[in-house]
């Protein structure tokens, strides 16, 4: 699946009884009764409200629908979107046990209907989207839930030289299996609840030269771990050289406070840092681009001096149009926590932060290609590793992904979807918790 870019509103699920953990793939929890391993309870609310709104929704939406194909002078079906989808997922190893584990499968079908507007005012454009989603599981009825997810961006505009963004998002969802606590461990289910809000702007005070600063502001929580809340504000100053060929050639300042308001004493966390960076987008040839944000950034404990750290930085991609239908996009990274995705921005939105793995610095390589077999049929796959060692205790782990995927689209508003996973997590610690799952997806979605 793919990931959406930051500020992406989410929408998250609740479940009735929790006790297997969400990784956007799955569940990866233990089940009680095949384990030991207590678990926690997590509160199922909004159901039976959830439900009707999504019927009401489907209705509305068709409505809309109808009358944006029969009167396309009346509402633009580009500035206003409706949509629905229908997946079906099924994981072998769905609470993410050793290979010696209680494996156990389950296969979950998940529902979504939503609406996304794209409207430009003069000059200015307001983006936002809305859905929710209901999810059942066919072993695990008690895993069934409901989700919801939200975002909104203004692409503001001031004259000739003067643009940038404001906009805010909310994310409330199961804890991601990726998430961990300070030992690299796997954090216990609970909701986890991300508030990000971020202004940023810049003036092209000369047509090849352009200044910019941003603020953000992330409120990252988990209804039953308290200790690991996580707030960060980040402030960014820079400025890029930008030739008529299109390509960037920049230099960014970052600083950052992230802090723990539940830590204290020896756990405590809190930490500065500071970055210095070139940031270069440039087309190297008429099939090859390059894109660079990397250099030198040093982080300061406010606790423990000696888990401070100073260091090179970044992360690198390479684009490669190999023929008219085929492309291929190399990557390499060494990044200290909250890391920055790569991508381009979406709709104005700034890329997103990788808040759950502030606890280790990360070095990794991916290789993706795309075959554009026909007009309406594409492939695609993709290779991952990453090592991640953890700046607290003496663990280094060795995480791996694999992913094929076919995608087509029989007629224009319909898309389908399959691909197959193979993932894993390996570690040097005897103790950690190591696994490796596989999975199948089949999702649709229908845009009106």
């Amino acid at each position: 699946m793919v990931m959406s870019n930051r500020p992406v509103v989410g929408i998250g699920m609740r479940s009735k009884s929790l006790f297997v953990r969400s990784d956007g793939h799955g569940l990866a929890y233990q089940n009680a009764r095949l384990s030991p391993v207590a678990f926690a309870p997590v509160p199922f609310r909004m159901t039976i409200l959830s439900r009707r709104l999504i019927s009401i929704f489907v209705l509305v939406a068709g409505h809309v629908a109808f009358n944006v194909h029969a009167a396309d002078e009346v509402v633009n079906p580009d500035v206003f979107t409706p949509y629905v989808g229908y997946g079906i997922f099924k994981d072998d190893n769905i609470s993410r046990q050793p290979e010696n584990g209680s494996r156990v499968s389950d296969t979950w079908r998940r529902t979504t209907v939503g609406v996304r507007i794209n409207k430009p005012i003069s000059r200015q454009r307001i983006y936002a989207d809305l859905s929710v989603n209901d999810t059942k599981y066919d072993r695990f009825s008690n895993l069934d839930n409901d989700g919801r997810r939200l975002l909104g961006n203004w692409n503001w505009v001031l004259g000739n030289q003067f643009s940038g963004n404001v906009g805010s998002s909310l994310v409330e969802t199961l804890t991601p299996f990726e998430d961990v606590s300070p030992t690299g461990d796997p954090l216990p289910s609970s909701v986890r609840t991300q508030r990000s809000s971020f202004v940023n702007g810049g003036w092209r005070f000369h047509p090849s030269w352009r200044v910019h600063t941003g603020f953000s502001r992330d409120d990252i929580s988990y209804d039953s771990i308290p200790s690991a809340r996580l707030k960060l504000e980040t402030t960014d100053l820079g400025i890029d050289y930008l030739p008529r060929s299109q390509n960037k050639l920049g230099l960014l300042l970052r600083h950052g406070n992230g802090t723990y308001p539940n830590q204290f004493g020896a756990l405590n966390s809190d930490y500065t840092q500071d970055e210095v960076k070139a940031d270069l987008k440039w087309q190297l040839t008429g099939k090859t681009g390059l894109k660079f944000l990397g250099g030198w950034a040093r982080r300061t404990y406010d606790t423990d001096a000696a888990r401070n750290f100073s260091g090179p930085d970044g992360r690198l991609a390479i684009d490669w149009a190999a023929t008219g239908k085929t492309a291929f996009t190399l990557a390499a990274w060494r990044q200290l926590g909250a890391r920055r995705v790569a991508g381009e921005p979406v709709d104005g939105i700034p890329a997103q932060d990788d808040l759950s793995s502030n606890y280790s610095r990360n070095t990794g390589a991916s290789l993706g290609v795309n075959w554009k077999a026909t007009g309406k049929t594409s492939f695609d796959a993709m290779m991952l590793t990453e090592d991640r060692e953890y700046n607290r205790i003496d663990r280094d782990d060795q995480y791996r992904k694999n992913v094929i995927g076919l995608t087509y689209l029989p007629w224009r508003q319909l898309n389908v979807r399959l691909s197959v996973y193979d993932q894993e997590l390996k570690s040097n610690v005897s103790t950690a918790r190591t696994y490796r799952t596989k999975g199948v997806q089949l999702a649709t979605r229908y845009e009106f």
